[in-house]
């Protein structure tokens, strides 16, 4: 586990109209399990980045250092008061 400064992202209509929210994070490696579970459904998982809930705001999106990733699924409000983001990168030819 890792601390780190991420930045949550509500896209705009163009990527300089991005609101971007910027938040601490404990960065966690994705399982083998997880990440076969998330390729089914055409994502490459990267990380769990765990936040404390009221600073999320159902964004679709985080920026880790220079990679992009979706946030396809969560979980929590835990008892700590932190939500668990599972983030990936798409894969294959979506969006054609």
């Amino acid at each position: 586990m890792t601390e780190c400064q991420i930045f949550l992202i509500h896209p705009g209509e163009k990527q300089t109209d991005d609101e971007k929210t910027p938040v601490f994070a404990q960065v966690y490696p994705i399982g083998r399990d997880e990440f076969q579970a998330a390729g089914v459904n055409g994502y490459k998982a990267e990380n769990r980045f765990d936040v404390w809930a009221e600073e999320y705001d159902e964004q679709p999106e985080l920026q880790f250092g220079k990679k992009r990733l979706t946030i396809y699924r969560t979980y929590g409000v835990r008892a700590d008061g932190k939500i668990e983001l599972y983030a990936a990168e798409r894969v294959g030819n979506y969006g054609r």
